[in-house]
């Protein structure tokens, strides 16, 4: 009789537990149905109307002339902070000045985006005692500096986005791949070289200055051009990483598209790779712009 009871009291329980799952499943679907429509119609942060655009020229990061940054952050109508894309000029490492990027820095304003444009100079190795390391220090220099500065700029500093441009978009990918911790949601580059071991890649004319961003040759520290190599230092952790090629470009060769591209799908890197077979090594602001500001509207 007991027996009897203990069955009849176990089958009550189970169909009061299998009602219950019932309501918390079906509880569970029309909760995930509805933050999932909300996060297919969220307008992304980047589309709030904006008013207008600060512009602040020659701001200082660090001691050196060449710690500098010219600052574009824009003013919202809503009052949301903005997203933040930190622009690294070209030059092989040893030369250049952001007044290069100037053209996409305009069309990107022309957008009219909730997006602050930081354009930035670093120390370049034709100086004295500057190689990569230097070159990397700056970078963190800077996004410790924004971060600091994110109530005077108004700035979301949790969307930090950084992109360069041939040697700056390598010292771009190879900050963000070293520095996981540092809250860099995406990365660009741009006519970017990722393995400096390669010999067609130093024949292509680039020999001289990776030699001076190492301080040594390839046979003197084969190990220093592979840990200076964005392809190397990629890890599985890292950011979602854009990258642009041209297919007439005579500095960049195609293995560095093509193995970076391998190694982000190996590792399951969020990534886009756009090729353009006309392009060469310049990229028109034009272009540039409108794919990085879908750069923020894909949540990095």
């Amino acid at each position: 009789m007991a027996q009897a009871i203990d069955i009849e009291r176990m089958n009550t329980c189970l169909k009061m537990t299998w009602k219950l799952s019932r309501v918390l499943l079906a509880f569970y679907l029309v909760t995930m149905a509805l933050f999932g429509c909300q996060s297919e119609t969220l307008t992304p942060f980047i589309d709030e109307q904006i008013a207008s655009y600060k512009d602040l020229y020659d701001q200082s990061y660090g001691t050196d002339p060449l710690q500098r940054f010219d600052i574009h952050y824009p003013e919202t109508v809503s009052g949301k902070p903005s997203e933040v894309l930190i622009l690294l000029h070209g030059g092989s490492w040893s030369g250049g000045d952001k007044s290069f990027l100037t053209p996409s820095v305009e069309q990107l304003k022309k957008a009219q985006k909730n997006l602050t444009i930081v354009n930035a100079n670093y120390r370049v190795t034709s100086k004295t005692g500057v190689r990569i390391g230097q070159q990397i220090e700056d970078i963190q220099q800077l996004v410790a500096f924004l971060k600091q500065k994110a109530g005077t700029y108004h700035l979301n500093e949790g969307a930090f986005v950084i992109g360069g441009v041939s040697a700056g978009g390598h010292l771009a990918m190879q900050y963000s791949y070293t520095h996981p911790t540092d809250g860099v949601r995406a990365v660009v580059g741009i006519v970017a070289p990722t393995d400096l071991t390669s010999k067609a890649l130093r024949e292509a004319g680039l020999e001289k200055s990776i030699v001076q961003l190492i301080g040594k040759s390839y046979e003197e520290a084969p190990l220093d051009f592979l840990q200076a190599s964005p392809l190397n230092t990629m890890t599985p952790s890292a950011p979602r990483t854009i990258l642009f090629y041209g297919g007439q470009d005579n500095i960049i060769t195609p293995e560095q598209r093509v193995l970076t591209e391998a190694k982000l799908t190996l590792y399951g890197i969020n990534h886009q790779v756009y090729f353009y077979p006309e392009q060469t090594h310049d990229f028109s602001a034009e272009l540039l712009a409108d794919k990085l500001i879908n750069v923020f509207r894909g949540r990095y």
